[in-house]
């Protein structure tokens, strides 16, 4: 047994020993971060209008945003209207959105180049470019988007989360969040998430919501890990452990990883109906060999034993009468 397998058995043990670790809210990474908050949502956005969807949506909905709400605030910066933000855990402050919005007004007025590769090489999905998407972004539209009255109403729904908004702009954080009462039926133009969906343990749950949540028309936008986390010393060597071993490396800590391959994803959103439109995988060939994988996990394509993130975006029909998930 390796020492990284030894020491993430022991953290794990820990959390059933009472006093020993103490369970306590961490910071999820990423979205402190104004930039990665900008770079994160240009990227989306560019990979809508690149498959020829709406890139202009009224209502979003963002599974996890973590540490702040600043991928929604560059929305609402690029012309949303409504953003409703869902995650299991309470990380984001008023304080720190107010300091994210500022810095990304700063972005916006600058039409500042998407940060890319050599600033965030983790962060997928990658782009053929990424200078500022003007064809989308245009002045016209940004100039509507960035008028002072409108990001004040922006602040003021920061300032107000919680608060039945009825104007121009609307922002809601639910946390914690199971039903999918908690969006209005066919309410949401746009769902999208990043790196959330690899810690999700109920996913066909989550996709049976996110398909009521969505409009006819509608679609989602997932940017989706699938590496160990350091839980193991490969990429993919979460894939070896057998379950009781993971069982105690996960402990009493919820939404470590789920460790399902890029497959289950496609084909629970295929099950409750969705369309995939595309998907672009992130490759790694340098990870553990099929000998060493768990039993559970011998039998998965090479696909996915080599798939280190993907990108996938899909779309709900627009006929209302196919308005009901699959069985």
């Amino acid at each position: 047994m390796d020492i990284i397998t030894m020491r993430e058995l022991a953290k794990g043990l820990a959390t059933y020993v009472p006093g020993l670790m103490r369970l306590r809210r961490g910071r999820t990474g990423g979205t402190d971060s104004a930039r990665y908050c900008y770079s994160v949502w240009l990227r989306h956005l560019v990979m809508v209008f690149n498959n020829g969807l709406d890139c202009q949506p009224f209502s979003v909905a963002e599974l996890g945003p973590g540490d702040s709400l600043g991928v929604g605030l560059a929305a609402l910066l690029s012309g949303v209207s409504r953003y409703q933000a869902l995650d299991t855990v309470e990380y984001a402050s008023v304080e720190a959105n107010l300091a994210i919005l500022g810095e990304l007004i700063e972005l916006f007025a600058k039409r500042e180049a998407i940060p890319g590769e050599i600033e965030f090489p983790d962060v997928h999905p990658r782009l053929k470019s990424y200078d500022f998407p003007r064809r989308i972004l245009t002045e016209d539209r940004l100039k509507e988007a960035l008028q002072p009255n409108r990001i004040e109403a922006i602040r003021d729904a920061l300032c107000n989360l919680g608060a039945d908004g009825e104007g121009e702009i609307q922002i809601s954080y639910c946390v914690p969040w199971y039903e999918p009462t908690v969006i209005i039926k066919n309410s949401v133009d746009m769902a999208f998430s990043q790196a959330v969906l690899e810690h999700v343990d109920q996913l066909a749950h989550t996709y049976r919501a996110l398909w009521a949540w969505l409009k006819p028309g509608g679609f989602m936008s997932h940017e989706i890990g699938f590496t160990s986390h350091d839980r193991a010393k490969a990429w993919n060597g979460h894939w070896a452990y057998p379950d009781i071993i993971w069982k105690l490396i996960r402990g009493k800590r919820s939404y470590l990883l789920n460790r399902e391959p890029l497959s289950t994803h496609l084909d629970l959103m295929q099950e409750v109906g969705f369309g995939i439109i595309c998907t672009q995988r992130a490759e790694d060939t340098s990870g553990i060999a099929r000998r060493k994988l768990a039993h559970r996990f011998r039998g998965m394509s090479d696909e996915d034993l080599t798939t280190r993130s993907a990108y996938v975006l899909a779309a709900k029909p627009r006929d209302p009468a196919t308005d009901k998930p699959h069985a």
